[in-house]
């Protein structure tokens, strides 16, 4: 009886540590990324038109690694909020998306007044993470696709602007 039970706890312990984990594979691959990020990111700047002719300027970062695009993050400045988007792939696909809402130049420099954290594995949205107090401008009605939608008009956005950089 002590060694079946010795066995499944064996067994268990095995399976376990064998079994693909999905936020241990996206925690890795984001940290590879930010390292390479320290590295070798690139940066530029689009100047936009926002609700009555006001000026909104994006400050756009981005890495490349072996000719793919491994993140990039836009951030800007409506009134006292700045708003950072934040974009992690792997092989071309969404990983993580990261919004958040901050106070521009507070006290504390860590201060979210809203985030949400999406994990993506083949564009379906595997976990949804919100922090701070109450809805913001930045928040989904629909977590599954409304991301993913914002995603790819933000990635199509930089492809254009990377090529038409590379051209000039």
């Amino acid at each position: 009886m002590l060694m079946a039970i010795m066995a499944l706890t064996i067994s268990q312990s095995a399976f376990n540590q064998s079994r693909y984990d999905w936020r241990t594979n996206i925690d890795q691959v984001i940290h590879e990324t930010d390292s390479l990020s320290l590295h070798s990111q690139r940066t530029f700047y689009l100047n936009k038109i926002l609700r009555k002719d006001e000026p909104l300027k994006e400050t756009w970062y981005y890495t490349i690694h072996n000719k793919n695009i491994i993140v990039f993050e836009v951030r800007y400045r409506i009134d006292s909020l700045e708003y950072t988007e934040t974009f992690y792939l792997n092989r071309g696909r969404l990983i993580c998306m990261e919004l958040y809402e901050t106070d521009f130049m507070s006290y504390y420099e860590d201060e979210i007044k809203h985030g949400e954290v999406f994990f993506f594995d083949h564009d379906m949205l595997i976990q949804y993470v919100t922090v701070g107090n109450g809805l913001a401008d930045m928040s989904f009605r629909d977590p599954q696709y409304e991301p993913l939608r914002r995603f790819y008009k933000r990635y199509i956005e930089l492809q254009k602007n990377i090529l038409s950089l590379a051209t000039n």
